[in-house]
C-alpha cells in the first residue's frame, strides 16, 4: 500500500501542486522557538517530506546560510524541481519508496529534524522506524519539529476502526483529489509525546489551517518540538 502517494504524484505532476510560501505555524517556530527560545540558528536540517523545498529555502535565507537544508519526499517527479531550484542543493535531496530506511543517505549528521504534515501517513512499526532513525542522524541537542493530525480532522470522512498497524482510512479525501488515503491520528498530547520517545519535550501546542473549503471540516495539528 502506497497510501497517499498516487494522491500527491499526481497533485505534483499534473496541478503544480507545492507550496509557495512558508506555513505560519513554521515562520513562528523560528521566531520564537529557535531563535528567541533556543538561539539555534546553524547547522544540518533534514526537511522530511520536503515536496518542493519551500521550507528547506525558508530556513537556509532566513539564517543567511547558517542553517543547510537536506531533504527526502516520495513523489519521483520532484528530482527535476530541486535539479531546477539554484537555492537547493540536488544531491542534499533525496526520493525515498514510502516507508522505506533513509539512515544511510546522508554523510552528515542533523542538528535539526523537520517534519511538516507527513509523519501522520506512516503505519505504526514504519513511525517508529522513522523516529529511531532521526535520532540516530541526530547531533546531540538537536531539535526536532513535528506536526501530527488529530482525529478531529476530517470526521465527515473518517470510517471504521483503527487498525493494527494504527491507521485509520479516510475516504475522499478533499486533498488528494478524493481518493482514500489512511491517517495515524494522535488524540491528545501525552500521545503525542510517547510516539516522539526517546526525544526530550521541550515544547508542544496545536494549530489550525485555514479552511477554504467547508467540507473538509476541522483540520487541527498538533505540534511537536523536542531535543535529543
Amino acid at each position: 500500500m502506497d497510501n497517499s502517494l498516487s494522491g500527491y504524484t499526481k497533485k505534483y505532476d499534473n496541478e503544480g501542486y507545492g507550496l509557495q510560501y512558508p506555513d505560519g505555524h513554521v515562520i513562528r517556530f523560528y521566531e520564537r522557538i529557535l531563535k528567541y527560545k533556543l538561539n539555534k540558528t546553524s547547522g544540518n536540517l533534514l526537511d522530511f517530506g520536503c515536496g518542493n523545498g519551500v521550507h528547506s529555502k525558508y530556513f537556509q535565507d532566513i539564517t543567511g546560510g547558517g542553517i543547510k537544508a537536506y531533504g527526502l519526499d516520495i513523489v519521483p517527479s520532484l528530482e527535476n524541481t530541486w535539479k531546477n531550484d539554484p537555492k537547493l542543493i540536488t544531491e542534499n535531496f533525496h526520493v525515498i519508496a514510502p516507508n522505506s530506511s533513509f539512515k544511510d543517505l546522508f554523510n552528515v549528521k542533523m542538528d535539526f529534524i523537520f517534519a511538516n504534515q507527513s509523519l501522520y501517513y506512516l503505519p505504526n512499526e514504519s513511525f517508529k522506524q522513522t523516529i529511531d532513525e532521526f535520532y540516530q542522524l541526530c547531533n546531540d541537542k538537536a531539535i526536532i519539529f513535528a506536526t501530527m493530525i488529530t482525529s478531529k480532522a476530517y470526521q465527515e470522512f473518517t470510517t471504521g476502526n483503527v487498525s493494527e498497524n494504527g491507521l485509520m482510512e479516510v475516504k475522499s479525501s478533499p486533498r488528494i483529489n478524493g481518493e482514500s488515503t489512511y491517517i495515524n491520528f494522535t488524540n491528545n498530547i501525552e500521545e503525542l509525546k510517547e510516539k516522539f520517545k526517546p526525544f526530550k519535550p521541550l515544547f508542544w501546542g496545536d494549530y489550525e489551517l485555514i479552511n477554504l473549503y467547508n467540507f473538509e471540516g476541522s483540520v487541527q495539528h498538533f505540534i511537536y518540538i523536542g531535543q535529543k
